[in-house]
C-alpha cells in the first residue's frame, strides 16, 4: 500500500477513524460504502468539510441531519392533518343570535320608552273625558228633573201659551235664555250668565199644532218656500214629533244690545223671525227643539220654571 495514498491518515485517529479501517480496505471501503459516486470519500472527509461519519449509518441513505429535519419538519403537518382544530362556524352562529336577541331586546326597551310616556298621557285625557262625561249626565239628569217637574207628571205635560210663558228656556247646545212673559214680551239674552250683555227683546206670538202648521205656509215669511209635505217629513212619533206638537215661535224685535250698541226700531224697521219645530221628549227630557228656514242650526231649549 502506498503510505502516501491517505496523508493524512494519522491525523485523525482521535474522531473515530481508526488507522486500522483504512489499511488495505481503500478500494472495498469504496465499493462498499460509495458505490455509484464519482468522489471518493477521502476527498468529502479530508478537504476540509464537516461530513458527519457515515460509516456509522450504514445502510441508510439519508445522513442524520437530514433524517432529523425531515422528522420534524413532516410531523406538524401530519399533526395538523390528523386533528385539525375545532370549527369555529359554531361560535360564530352563537354570536350572531345572541347579537340579534340584544338588538330585539334594545329595541323593545327604546319602544317602551317612547310609547310609555304617550300612552300614560292618553289615559289620563282619556280618563279626564269619562269623568267629564259623567259630570255632564249628572247635570243634565238634574237639569231634566228640575224642567220636568216631579217624575208622577213629567208624562203628563201638554206644550201650551201657559206652559211657555210659565218657564225659562234654556240653550242645551249653546248658552242662549229666553225668557217669555203672558204678555206677549220676550228677552232673548245671547249669553244666560251676562245679562248685561248682548240680547234682543221684543214681541213674540205662539201658534201649536194645526194653527202653527197654517201660519207657516200661508203667513209666515217663509209660505213661499215651506209646503204641509216638507213638515210632514219632519215629524219622528217616537218622540213626540207629531203635528199636534208642531210650534211656530214668530219673534218681532223692538230692541237690539249688540257688543255694548243699544239699537231700537219701530214700524217696518222691525225684524220678524219665525222659528219652527217640535215640543218634544227624548233621552235629555222634554225640549223645544227650533229652526229657522234655510239655516243649519238648531235651537234645543229646555223649560226651566221661573
Amino acid at each position: 500500500m502506498n503510505e502516501n495514498q491517505y496523508p493524512n491518515q494519522q491525523g485523525y485517529p482521535q474522531q473515530g477513524y481508526p488507522q486500522q479501517q483504512y489499511q488495505g480496505q481503500p478500494q472495498q471501503w469504496q465499493n462498499q460504502q460509495y458505490q455509484g459516486q464519482q468522489v471518493p470519500p477521502q476527498q468529502q472527509q479530508w478537504q476540509g468539510q464537516q461530513v458527519p461519519p457515515q460509516q456509522q449509518w450504514q445502510g441508510q441513505q439519508v445522513p442524520p441531519q437530514q433524517q432529523w429535519q425531515g422528522q420534524w419538519q413532516q410531523q406538524p403537518q401530519q399533526q395538523w392533518a390528523q386533528t385539525p382544530p375545532p370549527s369555529s362556524s359554531g361560535s360564530s352562529v352563537g354570536l350572531v343570535i345572541g347579537l340579534v336577541i340584544g338588538g330585539i331586546l334594545l329595541i323593545v326597551i327604546l319602544l317602551g320608552l317612547i310609547i310609555a310616556p304617550a300612552l300614560i298621557k292618553y289615559m289620563n285625557k282619556a280618563e279626564q273625558a269619562q269623568q267629564q262625561a259623567q259630570q255632564q249626565a249628572q247635570q243634565q239628569s238634574q237639569q231634566t228633573q228640575t224642567t220636568t217637574g216631579s217624575s208622577s207628571h213629567s208624562d203628563d205635560v201638554t206644550f201650551s201659551d201657559d206652559y211657555f210663558a210659565a218657564n225659562n228656556w234654556v240653550g242645551v247646545n249653546d248658552t242662549a235664555l229666553i225668557i217669555p212673559e203672558s204678555d206677549g214680551t220676550f228677552v232673548w239674552y245671547r249669553d244666560k250668565n251676562d245679562k248685561d250683555g248682548d240680547y234682543y227683546s221684543g214681541e213674540y206670538k205662539l201658534y201649536i199644532g194645526d194653527d202653527a202648521v197654517e201660519y207657516l205656509t200661508t203667513e209666515s215669511e217663509v209660505k213661499d218656500s215651506v209646503t204641509e209635505d216638507d213638515i210632514k217629513e219632519l215629524e219622528a212619533p217616537e218622540y213626540g214629533a207629531t203635528r199636534d206638537n208642531f210650534v211656530c215661535l214668530v219673534l218681532t224685535n223692538n230692541k237690539e244690545v249688540y257688543y255694548g250698541e243699544e239699537h231700537t226700531y219701530e214700524g217696518d224697521d222691525r225684524v220678524t223671525t219665525t222659528l219652527y219645530g217640535y215640543f218634544v221628549n227624548d233621552k235629555q227630557g222634554y225640549k223645544l227643539t227650533l229652526v229657522k228656514y234655510d239655516n243649519p242650526y238648531e235651537f234645543n231649549l229646555s223649560p226651566e220654571e221661573k
